[in-house]
């Protein structure tokens, strides 16, 4: 996923993803606009969000600020290392980025919180961003973009169902935004009941490791996992299945669990819960083993294992060469839990696994390093002391030539006779060279001036001390020393010697050096027809929301315009005619890819100042935060020129210079007639008629709800709401309608 919305001038990225196949090709469009983005907001921390930022900040030029959560920044980081050091161990990866790629790309992220207000800089000066929760992911996020009265909405991949270790996503908070760009890519699927899909989970694992068989899930390092491991987790100590092993392997195993036990405030209410109460951390697990390598994994004892690899596609990683060993094995089970990315191995293995043919064959490619021995292992050592010492030798020309510069830098001084010369009778101004040499001769014992008048008095002498996370690494012996010259009589014994071992006792050591040299590989690769005998069972773990509360979420958020975007043609085409049965009127677009929607508002929105003496005439009011009162002015001119005009009060009609404001080029018979008084009064609130029933109740006013209409005081009075969602209260005028008005009237602000 990766969308360009333009505000004023401002390139703001939405996402930044890339696939688990790292086409270059696909990032065409990308490169185009990379310099020039302003902000990029991240909503989620997989590669379909932002896998394409190392290569974006590493190889396109990108250089802005990244707007994400906490959760999301670190796991994505998790996501990259584990995407290059899988990658490299099976290919040349370091073309299309690095490890230094990846932290520079993450240098550059903003860590933001739920619902903190973050501005924007430079051309995005007077935009804001705001993140909600989005379910899904830790730390996933709906974002909202700010622009004067208008905001543009940015909701993909978000859930509205509560899980395990999250809180499904509420728009509460977000209401009739100018612009909703969302998906449409689980609208056509219905999610199946938890309970259900949950016990059908555990009882495929458990038929097969009953049988002696393993079990092979591909996931992501970081993200969905963390809800299977608390289901595997929850299983296995309800049956009490220790003797079955659960494994996560991921180059980054360690690191995805540590951050989830130290991050529980960011996860749903039963983890913080349990955790305040019992201080109980679900990640605490009891039953999971971390596995960092295929070598630890082959070091476990034997037995049937459930394994937790990466990646989810199988385009490369742990989880690819398992399939290859576990797939012709009848006994073993691979459940994929998502939908799987077009055109990786997953799919080819999903749409294989539905075909009826006995015979169900894969050709994949596996590749691996191994290290290198005999003559390639000779070759490469002595290509690599050649190397060395053709750096070395370049190194020490650089340092000479740096010397030369510095000396040749240095302006020869003009010779004057020194005062100890002048005082003695002797004077070297003038002299013979000779005399000059048997002089400085004689200068210092030991030391040798050069035979040039200037120079750097102690070019060979270089002061390299060892450094430490401290400072410089402190003598035991000199801090004696100096100790013992300081405190004067009292003595201090140094340091007792560690008695030597005897040769015959002591253990061999081998020397370590100064750096370790990494150990030559070579990369190795074969083709390989793999016989899949193994089950394949598909489960929707995606913790995405379905099409009917897709449809629910939109139409209460009410948007001016939408944007669907990443979902099928069936999908998209299916979701924008219900949106078009419940909300007519709006506009709902469709872009494929690279297509540009012109979403300009509307309505015109300017700037405007208050004059001192209007804000001091003004009646405002509290209400949600804002102060909010009825103001009528006249437009004057601005203070400086670019700036915004001046409101003012409607004494500057009687005055020719207030506020020391001119008024804008208007006769002032013009203004007279535009001006307008308040039209009545306004009413300020969205009461709903559930919560009126509520408030009368309190006050003892017998209320109930008749085909829709609040019946009140016994039937005298009614509240109901018109075609326009107005209040509307009929009944006879007695004391009860006036009571029950005044009530109505008190739960709104008045101006």
């Amino acid at each position: 996923m990766c969308y360009h919305v333009s505000i004023d001038g401002c390139n703001i990225l939405l996402d930044c993803g890339w696939n688990d196949q790292f086409d270059v090709d696909l990032l065409a469009p990308l490169a185009a606009i990379a310099p020039t983005v302003d902000a990029v907001l991240i909503s989620h921390p997989d590669t379909a969000h932002l896998g394409a930022l190392p290569y974006a900040f590493g190889k396109l030029g990108m250089n802005c600020k990244v707007y994400a959560t906490l959760p999301v920044h670190k796991m994505g980081q998790m996501y990259m290392y584990d995407h290059f050091l899988t990658r490299q161990d099976q290919c040349d990866f370091q073309e299309t980025f690095s490890l230094d790629d990846v932290d520079t790309a993450f240098a550059a992220f903003v860590p933001v919180k739920f619902m903190q207000l973050s501005m924007l800089r430079g051309k995005g000066e007077g935009i804001t961003v705001t993140a909600y929760a989005a379910g899904h992911t830790l730390g996933g996020a709906v974002w909202k973009i700010g622009k004067d009265a208008e905001d543009v909405v940015y909701a993909v991949d978000y859930n509205v169902r509560k899980e395990r270790h999250l809180n499904g996503t509420a728009f509460d908070a977000i209401h009739r935004p100018a612009l909703l760009i969302t998906d449409a890519c689980n609208v056509g699927r219905a999610v199946p009941n938890k309970a259900t899909r949950d016990a059908q989970l555990t009882e495929a694992i458990l038929s097969s490791v009953r049988k002696n068989g393993n079990v092979l899930i591909p996931i992501d390092p970081a993200g969905r996992v963390l809800e299977l491991i608390l289901l595997l987790e929850e299983k296995w100590a309800q049956r009490q299945l220790g003797s079955y092993q659960i494994i996560l392997l991921t180059n980054v195993a360690y690191n995805t669990i540590d951050f989830a036990k130290s991050h529980l405030e960011w996860m749903g209410e039963g983890v913080t819960t349990a955790f305040e109460r019992k201080r109980e951390n679900p990640f605490d697990t009891k039953f999971l083993t971390l596995c960092h390598s295929m070598e630890e994994l082959k070091a476990l004892p034997a037995g049937p294992k459930v394994v937790l690899a990466s990646f989810g596609s199988l385009e490369a990683g742990p989880a690819r060469h398992l399939f290859a060993e576990w797939a012709d094995n009848a006994s073993n089970l691979v459940i994929l839990t998502g939908q799987p990315e077009p055109g990786s191995l997953s799919e080819e293995v999903l749409q294989m696994s539905t075909k009826a043919s006995a015979k169900k064959k894969i050709k994949m490619e596996l590749a691996h390093r191994v290290p290198l021995e005999g003559d390639e292992l000779a070759e490469f050592e002595k290509s690599r002391k050649t190397s060395t010492s053709a750096k070395t030798e370049s190194v020490k020309d650089e340092q000479m030539l740096e010397v030369e510069d510095e000396v040749a830098d240095i302006k020869p001084v003009e010779q004057e006779a020194e005062p100890m010369d002048v005082l003695f009778g002797v004077t070297t101004v003038g002299e013979t060279q000779d005399a000059d040499l048997r002089r400085r001769a004689c200068l210092t014992e030991g030391f040798t001036p050069i035979s040039t008048p200037y120079g750097p008095m102690f070019a060979d002498e270089v002061w390299e001390p060892t450094m430490t996370d401290y400072g410089e690494e402190i003598s035991m012996e000199k801090f004696h020393e100096a100790s013992q010259s300081v405190i004067g009589a009292v003595s201090i014994e140094p340091v007792k010697e560690v008695p030597m071992i005897e040769q015959d006792q002591a253990e061999p050591v081998q020397e370590v050096e100064d750096e370790i040299q990494e150990v030559p590989t070579k990369l190795v690769s074969e083709n390989r027809e793999v016989n899949v005998r193994a089950t394949i069972l598909s489960v929707d773990f995606e913790g995405r929301a379905d099409g009917k509360s897709v449809r629910t979420l939109i139409t209460q958020t009410s948007p001016r315009r939408i944007v669907l975007v990443h979902g099928s043609i069936t999908d998209t085409k299916a979701l924008k005619t219900q949106l078009a049965a419940s909300l007519p009127g709006i506009d709902i677009d469709t872009p494929s890819a690279g297509e540009t929607v012109e979403c300009t508002s509307a309505s015109a929105t300017y700037k405007i100042r208050l004059s001192d003496a209007l804000v001091q005439k003004a009646k405002l009011r509290d209400m949600a935060g804002y102060k909010v009162g009825w103001i009528n002015g006249i437009v004057g001119k601005a203070l400086e020129e670019g700036g915004a005009p001046m409101l003012l009060p409607l004494s500057a009609l009687n005055s020719n210079n207030s506020d020391g404001m001119a008024l804008t080029s208007v006769t002032r018979d013009a203004l007279v007639k535009k001006s307008s008084t308040q039209p009545g009064s306004v009413f300020l609130g969205d009461l709903r008629l559930s919560d009126l029933r509520q408030v009368l109740s309190q006050e003892g006013v017998p209320a109930e709800f008749a085909e829709g209409v609040l019946v009140c005081a016994n039937g005298r009075v009614t509240v109901r709401k018109d075609g326009d969602e107005k209040l509307v209260v009929e009944g006879a005028l007695s004391n009860e309608y006036f009571d029950i008005r005044n009530i109505l009237y008190a739960q709104y602000q008045i101006l």
